[in-house]
């Protein structure tokens, strides 16, 4: 009975029915390195290398409509170990999408995060502010919807980022047993000052996080369009490129 049990396991794995969402070359890599970034600006070819092979992941990778092409396209893929959460006595099983779904919901969480600035060569608030809002027509604060499962949510929120103000986006969410993901889409323009960096759903930041058994794999991916000035360019890439880290260290800080 057991040869059998292991014959058919074996065959199971050949198959691909129980294969990783990313390939085995991929995860030593991401293992080894805690994380792995491609960035690609303007005409560039976008030739994405770190996406994981599931429903959510292709969802995300897929969400710019937008009539004009990226300038920039930066997607990043970090490798966390649920080892890193039961040292103070936490329980994997605890360690699950469930929480994820509640902790990606969680915006007023965002407050106080932290960024590196290139630009001035030390750490600052990113977000001065972060909660959700009623509506796009009604930005009336309300508080964080983490009731239950995240799939087919749409919320609005405002985060007082360092860089552009009082920033508007739509949050779409969908939740499956393995995995979660969030879209930020910037509803109103974002504003370096009295410069237009960005115009409305012209930003758009995805989130995906992948149940793997002992680690996650969080995949992020940020797609905008913008002026092509210089100094705006260069300020759009540092911005951006900081964000992904912040939003990532923002995760791991409140899955602890």
């Amino acid at each position: 009975m057991k040869k059998l049990l292991s014959i058919f396991i074996t065959a199971m794995l050949a198959s691909g029915l129980y294969a990783q969402s990313i390939s085995p070359a991929l995860l030593k890599k991401v293992k080894a390195e805690g994380e792995l970034q491609k960035v690609f600006l303007n005409g560039n070819k976008v030739e994405l290398q770190f996406t994981p092979d599931t429903e959510l992941s292709s969802l995300a990778i897929n969400h710019w409509d937008n009539s004009e092409k990226p300038r920039l396209t930066t997607e990043k893929l970090f490798y966390f170990d649920k080892k890193s959460l039961t040292e103070n006595g936490g329980q994997l099983s605890d360690i699950n999408i469930a929480k994820v779904s509640k902790v990606i919901r969680s915006i007023s969480t965002m407050k106080g995060t932290e960024y590196y600035s290139n630009r001035h060569k030390k750490w600052e608030t990113l977000y001065h502010e972060a909660y959700l809002v009623k509506s796009p027509s009604e930005k009336t604060k309300i508080p964080d919807d983490t009731e239950g499962s995240a799939e087919g949510k749409t919320l609005y929120c405002m985060q007082d980022d360092n860089s552009f103000g009082e920033c508007y986006y739509k949050l779409d969410y969908h939740e499956r047993e393995k995995e979660v993901s969030v879209c930020f889409d910037n509803f109103e323009p974002l504003k370096f000052g009295p410069i237009t960096a960005a115009k409305a759903h012209n930003v758009k930041i995805n989130l995906v996080v992948v149940d793997e058994g002992d680690y996650f794999l969080v995949y992020l991916m940020v797609q905008a369009y913008y002026p092509r000035i210089a100094m705006l360019e260069n300020k759009m890439i540092d911005s951006f490129n900081a964000r992904v880290d912040s939003i990532y260290k923002w995760f791991v800080a409140q899955m602890k």
